[in-house]
């Protein structure tokens, strides 16, 4: 993105030229300076300023083709080539690179020339756009820095504005300290919430939840990593993690999403309702889904498929996640679940809704006969079968091996996929919202911190894993350790696109017993696979000066 960007500004500078004969005005043009200069010109600025991460590269559809092929416990159609054995090169990660990038420069460009509105509206108005452009920054450097290990760093001081010069890499540090300074501003200054006619914006709690996670990761992949552990400065930096979140924690302002009435079907719907695009009713009641008490940061979509359903969030309202990962009879139904993550949800007896197993399972897996859809006209009320609603993966390459006998030939992904997307350009641009952070996610790394700060000394990390277990009924645990931690996040977070960062941010941590080969099934080579390859078309792009990670 960055180089058409220095490309277009090559063009403009060469038709620059002095020959007069070659001098022409363009009466229909608007210059440069004639943008942003109102408020109205901000609030279009800021608004392009979300987009990146709903594109292609990112929520759109690569977030979740890379980091949920890279789980463990989810196989790509075809697990004998691709993601699923590290067989990628550099180039696949073309438009995550591009769309992080494209989200940088929109966010410090426009922070750059910001100071025109000035005397238009109010410091503190002007502030709120300064804080969900900086919360947006924020967020990108973070995934630009925990997966790309040293890319180009610059801000609104450092704008690249020259179209034949070329970057180099930057020290993790310089993006960990400057995404702090984001979101540590962006949590200072914007709204609690917004009115509903600007659902989806950036608020305080998001914000402050995106800082503790930064913090958070930043433990592992900077003090961990360089063996700084134990200094003050990386113990003040878990301190600053926890307080952010217990910012979210004692605001009120996020809930658990619980079960109005002890039921099969009401916890279902509880937890389901966190990944549909519908509300989802249950007798009298309704669940509310997207933008709900539980959902801290989302990415808004629609069922608009406009001119080109493959450019999410650019020429269409909708991404494809559902087309590539749900279950729609039309769709490619390319994940499928390993039976291995069923049985890591604990069995259960006397529990109030009859379930057997943690109700957390079936809101995750789709097994044979499931209802699909509470709706007879979508089409899809009459059960989940494997082979038509998946390519029967496990079964077709014999990839299971465990002594039990799993509880479905084959299981699909439920989560992003109930109910059934069926209208409009089914199954193609789909209308589920990502859910990038909610409330159990910040509990659970709040426990996390609390754990690695001071071994959960007052309590308070153990009683917010536990609110978590306690929102399906499940049985409190009484020692907050690694395994608890570990547990926790895979059978709350499954399938949601958390399992392979946490996997690679605990293996710096010895206490995790993380043995990354053995994961992975001996295909991870360290240190090559912990972090991805930057694209080569961009190392070429920077004359070499930009350099690849180790063992690429």
């Amino acid at each position: 993105m960055k180089k058409n960007i220095l490309i277009l500004i090559a063009i403009i500078s060469l038709n620059s030229c002095s020959d007069n004969w070659l001098e022409f005005n363009n009466k229909n043009a608007l210059d440069v300076s004639s943008f942003l200069t109102t408020e109205n010109d901000l609030n279009l600025a800021v608004n392009a300023a979300y987009t990146p991460l709903a594109h292609n590269g990112m929520f759109g559809e690569r977030y979740f083709y890379i980091i949920n092929t890279l789980d463990p416990y989810i196989w790509f159609e075809n697990p004998k080539a691709g993601y699923d054995i590290f067989a990628f090169t550099p180039n696949d990660f073309k438009n995550t690179w591009r769309d992080l990038y494209l989200g940088v420069y929109r966010t410090s460009d426009i922070l750059a020339n910001a100071y025109r509105v000035e005397g238009t509206v109010t410091p503190e108005k002007l502030n709120v756009y300064k804080g969900q452009l900086r919360a947006l920054r924020g967020m990108y450097y973070f995934y630009l820095v925990s997966w790309f290990n040293k890319p180009i760093f610059y801000d609104e001081t450092s704008l690249p504005t020259n179209p034949l010069g070329s970057y180099t890499n930057n020290e993790p540090d310089l993006f960990w300290n400057k995404l702090e300074e984001d979101l540590l501003f962006a949590a200072n200054n914007l709204p609690a919430t917004w009115a509903s006619s600007e659902t989806g914006r950036i608020t305080k709690g998001a914000a402050n939840a995106q800082l503790g996670k930064a913090l958070l990761y930043k433990h592992y992949h900077y003090y961990l990593r360089f063996g700084k552990g134990g200094t003050p400065e990386a113990k003040a930096n878990l301190e600053a993690a926890k307080a952010a979140f217990k910012r979210v924690i004692n605001s009120n302002d996020y809930e658990l999403i619980k079960p109005v009435i002890k039921t099969k079907a009401h916890y279902q719907a509880a937890l389901l309702s966190n990944f549909s695009y519908l509300d989802i009713p249950v007798g009298g009641t309704s669940y509310n889904s997207e933008n709900n008490k539980e959902s801290v940061w989302e990415v808004q979509y629609n069922d608009q498929p406009n001119n080109n359903y493959y450019l999410p969030a650019w020429l269409c309202g909708g991404n494809r996640n559902y087309e590539y990962f749900g279950v729609h009879k039309f769709g490619y139904k390319n994940h499928e679940i390993d039976p291995t993550l069923w049985f890591e949800f604990e069995q259960v007896s006397g529990h109030p809704g009859g379930y057997t197993i943690d109700p957390r399972a079936n809101a995750t897996c789709f097994l044979e006969g499931d209802t699909m859809d509470w709706r007879p006209e979508s089409g899809y009320n009459n059960g989940y079968v494997g082979s038509v609603n998946g390519k029967e993966v496990v079964k077709n390459y014999k990839l299971y091996a465990g002594t039990l006998a799993p509880p479905s030939v084959t299981i699909g992904l439920k989560k992003y996929s109930y109910p059934q997307f069926t209208t409009n350009s089914a199954p193609y641009s789909a209308p589920f919202n990502v859910r990038v952070i909610r409330y159990a996610d910040v509990l659970l790394m709040y426990a996390e911190a609390c754990y690695q700060a001071d071994n959960d000394a007052d309590g308070s990390g153990l009683a917010a894993l536990n609110l978590v277990r306690a929102r399906v009924d499940m049985p409190a645990v009484t020692t907050l350790n690694p395994t608890a931690i570990k547990h926790e996040r895979t059978v709350e977070l499954a399938t949601e696109g958390h399992q392979y960062n946490d996997l690679i941010r605990w293996s710096f941590d010895p206490n995790f017993g993380i043995d990354l080969g053995t994961i992975f099934r001996g295909f991870f080579i360290s240190p090559k696979n912990l972090y991805f390859p930057i694209p080569q078309i961009d190392i070429d792009a920077n004359k070499g000066n930009l350099k690849q990670n180790p063992g690429w």
